[in-house]
């Protein structure tokens, strides 16, 4: 609508995720240095986490079309699937078509794609997006997966990104053992009051205006940064709808007083906790300090400790228990899918076999078929040889 009247190749601030767009702040360019550290040391697990519209999965797009060359990504976004389900979706990511839908044979087929590609050189990446959302079973099924490695390598890289609740979600004593696989862990926190002028700018650039510094006022961007808490993308839909407004008034630049009426007509585009505002009400507070006022309490608050060691102790009995029964039951798991992988090749081995002998049978017989045809063959040559010799004695006979 408004491209032509600004003179835009595109839209700049569209919401799905473009890595031409990825503005290189400080913060991004820290994540993306983590991430290409796991990356290049093919750690197993790498985890991102950030607000909502932070800029997570633009990130990651960029990284993944800089070494598209040499991975094989499987990207998933619908993360609310049990653990059959999750298998499937990675199948078709991976683009793998199982003999049934047996746990085993999706397994199998999974593994054996990962070890092909790592033959050719080329390793397979499966980024979870929204991973705080997936159930503790399939956590479970995902770190089951990492576990195929070959000498120090892993055949398998998972990248899970998610919201902070993820982070809360792997401090749970129940993902323990995935989160202690964990080496590379980033969280992209949102931008600085002073980026948000150069990242509209830079987005404006892209998008093929000559002189972006020309169409936001600086009185509306500081007004932007205050509404949107520095999270992009809420910035991309107020600036969209303030271009928008500045389209329809006819008018080339973007006031304070604009940005004011393009929120007020729309209060859903300013949805966010902004954290501006936040940090100068609740500045973050030191380990000391948070320690202090947790000390404080419960002096203040005359807790009984010896009744709060007892419970502790209790709940660490409990957990040391669940914790046993969960190494028995994993044990029992990988025992009973390799015994299942273990008679699926036994029965590939007996096809086999009986197709070899079948073959064999089939051999003798046409070798037996060859050699009487080969015999009478050369018998009939004899015979003829015979009677050609008779024929021409005879009429040379005749003649004289």
């Amino acid at each position: 609508m408004y491209r032509k009247y600004f003179g835009l190749k595109k839209r700049p601030f569209i919401l799905s995720p473009d890595p031409d767009f990825l503005y290189m702040s400080k913060i991004h360019d820290l994540a993306l240095t983590h991430l290409e550290y796991g990356m290049v040391h093919n750690v197993g697990f790498i985890a991102l986490t950030g607000d909502v519209g932070a800029g997570k999965t633009t990130l990651l797009k960029y990284l993944f079309e800089k070494v598209k060359d040499s991975l094989d990504v499987a990207m998933l976004f619908n993360t609310n699937l049990s653990p059959q389900a999750f298998l499937e979706m990675l199948l078709k990511e991976f683009e793998l078509s199982p003999p049934s839908r047996a746990k085993s044979d999706l397994v199998d087929v999974l593994s054996q794609h990962f070890l092909n590609q790592y033959s050719q050189g080329t390793r397979c990446v499966i980024m979870v997006d929204e991973a705080q959302n997936l159930p503790d079973e399939t956590f479970e099924e995902l770190r089951m997966l990492s576990n195929l490695e070959i000498g120090t390598d892993f055949l398998l890289q998972v990248v899970l990104v998610g919201q902070p609740q993820l982070k809360e979600r792997l401090s749970n004593p129940s993902l323990a053992q995935l989160a202690q696989r964990i080496s590379v862990y980033y969280h992209l926190s949102p931008l600085s009051k002073n980026e948000v002028g150069a990242y509209i700018q830079h987005r404006l650039r892209v998008a093929g205006c000559s002189s972006p510094e020309a169409i936001f006022e600086k009185d509306a961007i500081d007004r932007i940064a205050e509404l949107s808490g520095g999270i992009p993308r809420i910035i991309n839909s107020i600036c969209d709808a303030c271009l928008t407004y500045a389209f329809a008034d006819e008018v080339k630049s973007v006031t304070k007083a604009m940005v004011q009426k393009v929120t007020s007509d729309n209060e859903f585009l300013v949805i966010s906790q902004r954290p501006f505002e936040k940090d100068k009400q609740d500045p973050v507070k030191t380990k000391a300090e948070a320690a202090r006022d947790v000390h404080e309490r419960e002096v203040s608050g005359g807790v009984n400790t010896d009744s709060m060691l007892t419970k502790l102790l209790g709940r660490m009995e409990a957990l040391e228990i669940r914790v046993q029964a969960m190494e028995s039951e994993e044990k029992d798991r990988t025992t009973l899918l390799l015994q299942e992988m273990l008679e699926k090749e036994r029965k590939k081995n007996l096809h086999l076999e009986k197709k070899i002998t079948a073959l064999s049978f089939r051999y003798r017989s046409l070798e037996e078929k060859f050699n009487i045809l080969s015999r009478q063959a050369k018998t009939t040559n004899k015979e003829k040889k015979g009677k050609r010799f008779w024929d021409a004695f005879t009429s040379r006979k005749k003649i004289v």
